[in-house]
């Protein structure tokens, strides 16, 4: 394979690198952004640092569920491209809209962020197990190989946003020490 037929073939798996992309950006998000500035009360760091805590002890659970059970449950493709990202990134709007409102705010706010474990997990192992069985023989592991970076990528772009979002959920709350500015 020459360098540019490689580089068409890793631009034709943006079906499987888009929704990877997407689920780790509003997971990372809500982990940097959202769950750093909940707190009982949100005016304690220590409160902050707790719940921050016990967020991402259920997001890992949520995924070592789903990335565990990956092999039993095969979603559609339309759920594993589109209704699976959809729904982490309406938990990334429903977590920042919650932390400057306050509508919900206590402990059982940890369920969904299981769920988010759940759906982040669930396109990972899905979007990987779906490649395996449709690159061609001869390109599955270039395939494989160049897919594992769109989860990066998503991770990558949302630290930067996710310092912006705390600054805005701080902003909102009248907490200060944020690290970034928020430009609403």
């Amino acid at each position: 394979m020459t360098f540019l037929q490689r580089v068409r073939f890793v631009g034709s798996l943006w079906p499987y690198m888009a929704p990877l992309c997407v689920v780790y950006f509003a997971e990372y998000c809500m982990q940097s952004g959202t769950w750093s500035a909940i707190g009982f009360p949100i005016t304690s760091e220590e409160a902050r640092r707790q719940f921050y805590l016990y967020a991402n002890w259920m997001y890992q659970v949520g995924v070592f569920i789903s990335r565990s059970s990956g092999i039993l449950v095969s979603p559609p493709r339309w759920v594993l491209q589109l209704a699976m990202p959809a729904a982490q990134v309406t938990l990334l709007v429903f977590f920042y809209a919650n932390a400057t409102h306050h509508w919900w705010y206590d402990y059982t706010l940890l369920l969904p962020c299981l769920a988010a474990g759940l759906l982040g997990g669930g396109v990972y192992v899905g979007t990987f197990i779906l490649l395996a069985h449709e690159a061609p023989r001869e390109r599955r592991e270039l395939a494989l190989s160049a897919a594992s970076i769109a989860d990066t990528v998503g991770i990558c772009f949302a630290d930067v946003v996710g310092l912006v979002i705390q600054a805005c959920v701080y902003k909102a709350n009248g907490v200060p020490g944020a690290t970034a500015q928020c430009p609403l």
